[in-house]
C-alpha cells in the first residue's frame, strides 16, 4: 500500500493491508477488489492496523461484526468508483476520551478529563495512480476539545492539573475552532522513495511504535505523543521515507517549522523561519516473516531550535538535540517492546518536552479471544529537566499503563484502560495517582 494512503489509513475492506489500486492507464479491477486509502491513521503504513496478525489462519473480527449502517456498504460502493474514476478518497472520524484522577495539584478542582477530536479529510491522486511516480494531493482538518460541562481536556491532564510530567496530548483544544492540520502534496519516485511537502507534523513520519496511536492504543505520552521527543505541531514542513523491500532496511526524514500551531495560529506558514525547525532522521530495519510477524530495531536522531511564538519567560524554550533507540519483538500474537530516549531541548514546538530521559517497556498481545485489537501493558520512567520551571520543584516519575482496544463493529472501536502513576514529577504533596480511563472511535 502506498505511504499516502496508509497515512491515511485503516481500510475499508478485510484484511491487513490495502492492495495498490490499478493506474489510470490500466482497465479498471471490479469494484469489489479494488480496495481505498483508508480513513485518517496518523502514522506510517505499519501502524495503521497493528492489532492484525496478517495469517490466513487467524481472521479478524468484532465483537458485533453485522452491526453497522445499512446504508454503509452503499457508501463504500460510491467510495470505491470514486476513487478507481478520479482518484478521489475522503474520510471522517470521530474520537473520545475520558479520564478521571484519583488525585490532583494542590488547588485544583477538575479531577475528568474529557475531549473530544472529530477529523475529516480528502485525498486526490492526479498523477500516475497506482504506479511508480504517484502524486497525490492530502486535505486533513478537525476539530479537539473539552466536552461536558467544567470538564477540562485531556492534554492539561498532565503538568498543569496533576503535576505529571506525562499527558494525552493528541487530545488537546483547537479553542473551539475547526482548523486545518494537513494540507501537503506527496509524491513517489520508484518504489522506494518519496517525499512530502506542505503542512504536516513529523511524529507522522517519525518515531516508529505499532502501538503510539492515542485514538485506540497507548494514551500516556510517553508511549503516544513522546513528548520527550521536543516535536511541533502542525505545520510547514518537509518530509521522506525510502525503504529497501527487499531487505527491510529504512531511513525517514522530517524538517518542520518550530511556530507551528493549529489552535492558535491556523493555517500559517509566516512564522517560518531557518534558524527555528525541528529536524530529524529515523534509521531502522524490520524483519518480516511470511506470516505477516515482524521484529523492528531503530535509532531516531532529533534536533529542535527555539520558538518565537513562545516567550522563555512563560515557557521553556531551549534549543537541543537527542535521540530515541526503540526496539520490537514479535512471537506469534505476543510483541514485546522497549525504547530508550534522551532529549536535551526544553519546551518543544507545543511547550511539553520537561523530560531529559525516558525509558518504556511492555508486552502487547494481539486479537484476544479472535477478536480485533490487543491488550498491552507497559512501565515508564521519566527524569524531567531541574530548574525547568523556577519554583517547580521535580523528581523522577514512574508509572505504568495498560489497555485493552476492542472491536466493537466494523468501523468501530472501544479501548478502556488505566494509568498509575508513581511520584508525580512536579507534585511532591501527591505520591500516587491512579487514572482509569475509556476512549472510543468510530469512522465511516
Amino acid at each position: 500500500m502506498r505511504w499516502a494512503g496508509a497515512f491515511l489509513g485503516l481500510t475499508l475492506a478485510a484484511g491487513p493491508a490495502a492492495a495498490q489500486v490499478a493506474s489510470s492507464a490500466v482497465p479498471p479491477r471490479p469494484v469489489a477488489e479494488v480496495r481505498l486509502p483508508g480513513p485518517d491513521a496518523l502514522y506510517d503504513p505499519d501502524q495503521g492496523a497493528p492489532e492484525a496478525l496478517a495469517s490466513p489462519e487467524t481472521p479478524r473480527g468484532t465483537l458485533f461484526p453485522g452491526l453497522e449502517a445499512p446504508w454503509r456498504a452503499d457508501l463504500q460502493r460510491f467510495r470505491l468508483r470514486l476513487f478507481q474514476d478520479h482518484g478521489i478518497t475522503f474520510f471522517a472520524s470521530y474520537q473520545q476520551l475520558a479520564q478521571y484522577a484519583t488525585d490532583t495539584r494542590p488547588g485544583v478542582r477538575q479531577d475528568w478529563a474529557v475531549g473530544g477530536w472529530f477529523g475529516y479529510g480528502a485525498t486526490w491522486t492526479p498523477i500516475d495512480r497506482g504506479g511508480d511516480y504517484e502524486g497525490t494531493f492530502v486535505f486533513r482538518g478537525g476539530w479537539r476539545g473539552a466536552l461536558g460541562g467544567n470538564n477540562t481536556w485531556p492534554a492539561p491532564f498532565g503538568l498543569a492539573n496533576l503535576g505529571s510530567a506525562w499527558s494525552a496530548y493528541e487530545f488537546t483544544s483547537w479553542n473551539n475552532r475547526f482548523a486545518v492540520e494537513d494540507l501537503f502534496y506527496e509524491q513517489h519516485i520508484g518504489r522506494n522513495f518519496n517525499f512530502r511537502i506542505g503542512n504536516q507534523a513529523p511524529q507522522a513520519t517519525l518515531n516508529f511504535f505499532r502501538f503510539k496511536d492515542a485514538r485506540t492504543g497507548f494514551t500516556a505520552s510517553p508511549l503516544a505523543f513522546h513528548d520527550t521527543i521536543p516535536y511541533p505541531a502542525f505545520g510547514a514542513g518537509l518530509s521522506f521515507r525510502w525503504r529497501s523491500f527487499a531487505d527491510g532496511f529504512y531511513v525517514n526524514g522530517a524538517l518542520n517549522d518550530m511556530n507551528g500551531s493549529p489552535g492558535q495560529r491556523g493555517l500559517d506558514w509566516s512564522t517560518l523561519n531557518a534558524n527555528q525547525l525541528f529536524s530529524g532522521v529515523e534509521v531502522g530495519h524490520q524483519w518480516r516473516r511470511p506470516n505477516g510477524e515482524f521484529d523492528h530495531l531503530s535509532l531516531l536522531v532529533f534536533y529542535a531550535g527555539t520558538r518565537r511564538t513562545f516567550n522563555v519567560d512563560t515557557s521553556p524554550n531551549s534549543p537541543g538535540g537527542g535521540f530515541k533507540i526503540n526496539g520490537e519483538l514479535q512471537r506469534g500474537r505476543v510483541v514485546g517492546f522497549a525504547s530508550y530516549t534522551y532529549n536535551e531541548a526544553r519546551g518543544g514546538g507545543i511547550s511539553t518536552t520537561f523530560t531529559n530521559h525516558t525509558a518504556v517497556a511492555g508486552a502487547a498481545y494481539l486479537r484476544p479471544f479472535g477478536i480485533n485489537g490487543e491488550a498491552a501493558v507497559a512501565g515508564m520512567w521519566s527524569r524531567p529537566f531541574s530548574n525547568l520551571i523556577p519554583g517547580l520543584a521535580r523528581r523522577d516519575q514512574y508509572g505504568v499503563e495498560a489497555y485493552w482496544n476492542i472491536a466493537v463493529t466494523p468501523n468501530s472501536t472501544l479501548t478502556p484502560g488505566v494509568q498509575l502513576v508513581v511520584n508525580p514529577a512536579f507534585n511532591p504533596s501527591v505520591d500516587f495517582i491512579a487514572i482509569p480511563q475509556i476512549k472510543f472511535r468510530v469512522f465511516l
